[in-house]
């Protein structure tokens, strides 16, 4: 189990993978990909920079199999989740393959979140006050799409085995902080 999660490490599993292909197309998408996750973490509006302008995201398994459609329900839920302070993730990317239609990747999502921000989902077992770490097994599938030219992220489709999902205590030590994650990320 990791303590102090490290936002960088899907950004650099993202880029051996996206410098092991040779297809254009498929750098392209998983050089969109490690950018997407970069802002994500970040805060940065400019994710939506990578996305079509009319995405669709779907969850099975958590978020309460949520599907998001259109531009607005997706700035909303990556809205909510930098107001909440839960940005803040580490991917520990196992397996990815890119193909003609988009990118799928399995691997392990670590999610550092205020004790609040639980409380507000309906966690009543955790300190308001303290930090946790989520843990889960994520598959996830992103379609592009070539708008003008352009590779875009046409959504996100994300399976979360929630069953076997955890959740624990962190040290205030083991905190991230997102001026710390801005100041650790590559250029």
């Amino acid at each position: 189990m990791i303590k102090k999660i490290n936002p960088n490490k899907g950004w650099y599993r993202y880029t051996e993978f996206m410098d092991s292909f040779s297809d254009p197309r498929h750098k392209l998408m998983l050089n969109n990909m490690r950018h997407h996750l970069k802002y994500e973490c970040l805060q940065d509006p400019e994710i939506f920079n990578t996305i079509v302008s009319n995405p669709e995201y779907k969850f099975f398994g958590s978020f309460n199999n949520a599907v998001l459609k259109g531009m607005q329900e997706v700035k909303d839920f990556y809205y909510n989740m930098w107001n909440s302070h839960s940005s803040l993730i580490e991917l520990e990317i196992h397996h990815c393959s890119p193909g003609d239609w988009g990118v799928a990747c399995d691997g392990e999502w670590y999610q550092q979140v205020p004790g609040e921000a639980l409380i507000e989902q309906g966690d009543e077992t955790v300190d308001k006050d303290k930090w946790y770490l989520s843990h889960a097994h994520l598959s996830w599938f992103f379609p592009f799409e070539d708008i003008n030219g352009e590779i875009l992220l046409g959504g996100e489709i994300c399976y979360i085995d929630e069953t076997g999902s955890s959740l624990d205590e962190l040290d205030s030590k083991d905190v991230l902080t997102l001026e710390e994650a801005r100041n650790s990320w590559p250029d």
